[in-house]
Formats: C-alpha cells, structure tokens, sequence
C-alpha cells in the first residue's frame, strides 16, 4: 500500500501539467485501511487553484469491508417508488446509528452515495443492497454501481452489467452516475470544478479508493472535474471507478470517538452537512 502512495505523490509531484497532487498527511486507521490528505491544484480559465483531497485506500479482506449506510440503519427507511418518502440523515448519523446496532463490526468512518430526489421524495435514483437485501433494485437510466459481492471482492458495474448480473451475489450495493473509468478506459473529460465523492476499485476487486474532493470555497478548495479524477484514481491504480453524488452532498467522516463520527472535509452547503438517504461505510468485522 506505501508504494503505490508513494508512486502515486511522485506521479503528481513531477507531472509537467498545472495539476499537481502532494501527500499532506496519511494515517493507518486499521489493519489494510489507511486515510490520506492531499492538497491538488486544479486549472480554472489560466488560474491555477488549490483543492483539498481526502482518499480512504481500503484493502479487502475477511476482517475489512465497506457497507451500506441509510438513516437509523434501518432498511424500511428506503422506499422503492416517489410516491413514499425515503428518510435521510446526514452520514456522520447514519455512521453512529450503524455502530450502536452492530456490536459485531467496527465503524471506521464512510462517505455519502447516492443521487436522490432532494427535496422531494428523497427516492434514491439507483439500487441498493443491504446484507444480501435488495431494497431497490430498479435504476435510472444514467446509474451505475459500486458492490461488494458475497465473495468480498468490490466490482463497478455499469447498468447494462447489472441488469445481466446474477443477483444473489450481491451483498452490498450503492450507485452513482458517471462511470470514470471502465476496463481501466478514461470515460469522460469534462472539466468543470464541483465537491465530489467517488470510488474506484482494482482489477482484481481486493482494493477500493474512496474520493472526497471540497469545492466551492476558491481560497481553501475548488472542486475537481470528471477529468481530475480520472486521473487520481488512474495514479492510485483502479481500474473501474464511478462518480457518486456530490455537492453538497459531499462528506468524508471518521470517528470522534465515544461512538460519534464527524466530517473531516468540508461540506459545501452553509448548514454543514447535508441530510441524505444513504452512504458508504468502511468497516472492520470483529
């Protein structure tokens, strides 16, 4: 894992273009599951403009796995169709009620997944999968996935992929939109600056990279592109990733001990952190 973030800082450092990333911090949190602050310069109309990154690299095993998060941890919180309201909470809250359920796992912290209906029906626009539940397997036209299958691996999986996919393999699921990178392919170049939040896995399905970039704030952080993080992730070696949902949507949280979690990004809506229907959480089975 040290040589690829090693390779990865060195990549970026000695790249001729105006984007450039360097590792301000890295902290081993598990066994397999490290967190890493980066500081990126983004290019917007000739001006070259700072970004914060924040990267979980989590190696998959019998003991580390992510699963999804939804409010109260509590499955019947998402519904199916527009016409029922889906509940939501912000993930820091989503992370602690996962904990207090689960005395067999340990939360280590997690980020936000899904495009939804804000402000409507809070629907979410793609499937999910909790435990080996399906609690929404009906997609938009524009999602993809992130899973984690029964035999621990990860896969991004498009949705033509899915719709031919064997579903009882499926243990967790979450979606997004964008696929960034498919069979290690670039998949978009489009350049404008928005907060993000992203994985991407390796060939082999044993690693995943969570992303979380800030934006809208041009003196701390500007966002990254589709482009930017093609890159990053390129670096850091996936060889699929997808773009989750961003904006204000966007949070990275870790633990604040005594069973708390807390965004250590910053999330771009005035209020903090924004209430959404579901997430990510990286954990460690006990």
């Amino acid at each position: 894992m040290k040589h690829i973030l090693l390779l990865f800082a060195l990549l970026f450092i000695s790249c001729s273009t105006p984007r450039q990333a360097t590792i301000a911090s890295r902290q081993t949190i598990a066994d397999g599951v490290e967190v890493i602050h980066a500081n990126y310069t983004v290019t917007k109309d000739g001006e070259q403009l700072p970004t914060k990154l924040f990267i979980m690299d989590v190696t998959l095993s019998d003991k580390v796995t992510l699963l999804a998060t939804v409010a109260d941890d509590n499955n019947s919180s998402i519904k199916p169709t527009v016409e029922l309201q889906t509940a939501i909470a912000p993930i820091s809250k989503q992370l602690e009620a996962m904990q207090t359920n689960r005395p067999n796992i340990k939360v280590l912290g997690g980020v936000n997944s899904d495009f939804y209906h804000i402000k409507r029906s809070n629907m979410v626009c793609g499937a999910i999968y909790r435990g080996g539940e399906c609690l929404k397997g009906e997609i938009d036209s524009a999602a993809n996935l992130f899973v984690i299958l029964k035999d621990g691996t990860a896969r991004c999986m498009t949705a033509e992929e899915y719709a031919a996919f064997d579903k009882n393999l499926i243990a967790e699921a979450v979606s997004g939109r964008q696929m960034l990178l498919n069979d290690g392919v670039p998949q978009s170049e489009e350049t404008r600056l928005e907060p993000r939040t992203a994985i991407g896995v390796t060939k082999d399905g044993k690693r995943a990279f969570i992303l979380v970039g800030d934006g809208r704030r041009k003196e701390y952080s500007n966002g990254l592109s589709y482009a930017d993080m093609i890159r990053i992730f390129s670096k850091l070696g996936a060889y699929d990733a997808i773009n989750l949902d961003g904006g204000g949507s966007s949070s990275f949280c870790l633990s604040a001990g005594d069973g708390k979690f807390a965004p250590i990004n910053r999330p771009s809506d005035r209020a903090g952190e924004r209430f959404v229907p579901n997430g990510l959480a990286v954990v460690v089975l006990q």
